[in-house]
């Protein structure tokens, strides 16, 4: 009686619970991600590259004969113009030199002209059979060696010019004039001695190198046979655009450079190609040697913007991941390119053939991307709608002036 009992509840308790309802597996909900069309209008983006500032005339001021130094007749970093004097070397013995020219020159033009009248004495006396030919002939000859001797006293004469000239050394352009490298009293010439550098940056350059991806919009400018100067490009308006400089302060230059030199081969070892931007540095305000960076806009009509954090990369490419019509999470591929708007990011337009890009009317994934995999069906929410506009260029101008606190 006492064994049965158990037995018996437990035969009960198994077919209570038979009873019940059988285990059913119930799927988690679709996750929830934020979607929403790509941006396409027109975009105006900026292309950066990092460059010096170098004068358009670099002159190397040398002493050209052998002297004393004896004065500098300007003050050191001062503006310069063409043709005013800068430095004096003594000139005594230059003189000195032009004087014994001259006198050698006189000397020969009179020796030309006794030899010139006993030449046309023989010539006459010479029809009378009262000299012989060969004396005529000796006469002609000696009046010959008289204007060679002329000819080479002028010369000396012009050589003792030139050297006393050189004793007074003028700026051959207007710039700016370093200080004088040697003091006065000094011999110098005797190893063409430098005496100072100018430097004229009215216009300046800037010497920049692209990569060869970011050159290939400039190299329509290449010149060839239509287009020599290589000054209007395939469309007219590349070396035209509108180039700002921003200085290692953060400011602005308040003028806008162009394209003046594009060089005609890509370096092979470094991938890039040199080029020079030119600013006209009406106001004087950049220097030789200045660090910058190169602003260069490019307007995009169709530019496609997408969040730069949506792009994922894997083996195959570039990606992001849409929402197709049955809300399954599909991939496609993208191609950015090298310009950002601030969390955005611009690809490559759509391209049907390569099925690449974006439509407009593609429902990009923007939020959860942990659990949208490809190929589950999300839950689709609008997200807060995004402010993307095209972007108004920044307007060269003055930096504010600082005033002392």
């Amino acid at each position: 009686m006492t064994t049965t009992r158990p037995l018996f509840i437990l035969i009960c308790s198994a077919l209570l619970s038979g009873c019940g309802k059988k285990n059913e597996f119930v799927a988690p909900p679709a996750p929830e991600v934020e979607v929403q069309a790509p941006l396409i209008g027109k975009t105006t983006v900026y292309s950066e590259v990092s460059g010096r500032t170098e004068a358009s005339s670099r002159v190397e001021i040398r002493a050209r004969v052998v002297g004393f130094l004896k004065s500098t007749e300007f003050a050191a970093g001062q503006f310069v113009k063409e043709g005013q004097l800068l430095f004096t070397i003594e000139p005594e013995q230059f003189e000195a030199q032009v004087r014994t020219a001259t006198g050698n020159l006189d000397k020969a033009k009179a020796d030309l002209e006794i030899k010139t009248a006993n030449f046309k004495r023989r010539e006459q006396a010479s029809s009378s059979g009262a000299v012989s030919e060969l004396d005529v002939l000796s006469a002609a000859a000696d009046m010959k060696a008289a204007k060679a001797a002329v000819s080479i006293a002028e010369a000396a004469l012009m050589d003792a010019k030139r050297d006393l000239s050189y004793t007074q050394v003028h700026a051959p352009i207007s710039g700016r004039i370093s200080d004088s490298r040697v003091d006065q009293g000094n011999l110098v010439g005797s190893d063409a001695t430098l005496l100072t550098v100018i430097v004229s940056v009215k216009p300046i350059y800037v010497n920049v190198e692209f990569n060869e991806r970011e050159a290939l919009p400039y190299l329509a400018d290449m010149p060839n046979e239509k287009n020599p100067t290589g000054r209007g490009g395939k469309d007219g308006t590349a070396k035209n655009k509108k180039i700002e400089l921003i200085l290692s302060d953060g400011s602005v230059h308040d003028e806008l450079g162009r394209f003046d030199f594009v060089d005609n081969t890509i370096n092979k070892e470094s991938g890039t190609i040199r080029s020079r931007i030119l600013f006209e540095n009406a106001g004087g305000r950049l220097a030789d040697g200045l660090f910058g960076r190169i602003r260069i806009p490019e307007t995009i009509p169709d530019a496609v913007q997408v969040p730069s954090n949506v792009i994922q990369r894997d083996i195959g490419g570039s990606f992001v991941l849409l929402a197709d019509e049955e809300n399954k999470v599909v991939r496609r591929t993208v191609i950015p390119t090298l310009f950002s708007l601030g969390s955005m990011k611009i690809i490559e337009s759509f391209d049907e053939s390569a099925g690449t890009g974006l439509r407009p009317d593609d429902r990009l994934i923007v939020s959860n991307l942990q659990r949208a995999r490809e190929g589950i069906v999300i839950k689709p929410v609008d997200p807060n709608p995004v402010q993307v506009g095209d972007p108004e260029p920044v307007e060269a101008k003055l930096p504010e002036e600082k005033t002392a606190e």
